[in-house]
């Protein structure tokens, strides 16, 4: 086969895929994340609680919000998200410290600071993937995992 052929076969089953199997919105933006990820020289902060998968009692209330931890060396994310149209994102550093937090969803980018008790939040933000990074005034930079709210 030459290459021309190789290359139209592979974009008929590309378009095949599409339309039979197309793969998850939140599997395509974390895949565009990945790449975009420009944080390569931060800590990755492993995620080491999520309560949507927790199983507590195997049902869980509705309008429950969610909580979520993340653990890179020295610092935890503690997270949670209330589910509105429109997320809050509240966020507390373990241990407290102030630091410069960022919430990347797709090509949008919050920002906003810690109080002096590692507190932080974010309003208004809309359903889909994100992650956080921090920067402490250490000069330490943190990134989360991806999280789909």
């Amino acid at each position: 086969m030459s290459d021309d052929t190789d290359t139209e076969v592979l974009q008929a089953l590309q378009r095949m895929f599409d339309i039979v199997d197309p793969p998850p919105a939140h599997v395509v933006s974390h895949a565009r994340e990945a790449f975009a990820w420009h944080g390569i020289d931060a800590e990755l902060a492993e995620l080491v609680y999520d309560s949507d998968t927790a199983a507590v009692s195997g049902v869980r209330g509705t309008g429950a919000a969610r909580q979520v931890t993340f653990r890179a060396p020295g610092l935890e994310i503690e997270v949670e998200v209330v589910s509105e149209r429109a997320r809050v994102v509240i966020g507390q550093l373990v241990p407290a410290q102030e630091a410069a937090v960022e919430l990347r969803q797709g090509d949008r980018t919050m920002r906003t600071d810690t109080d002096a008790l590692g507190r932080f939040s974010f309003d208004g933000v809309p359903p889909g993937a994100v992650k956080l990074t921090v920067h402490t005034a250490s000069g330490a930079h943190v990134q989360t995992e991806g999280l789909t709210i």
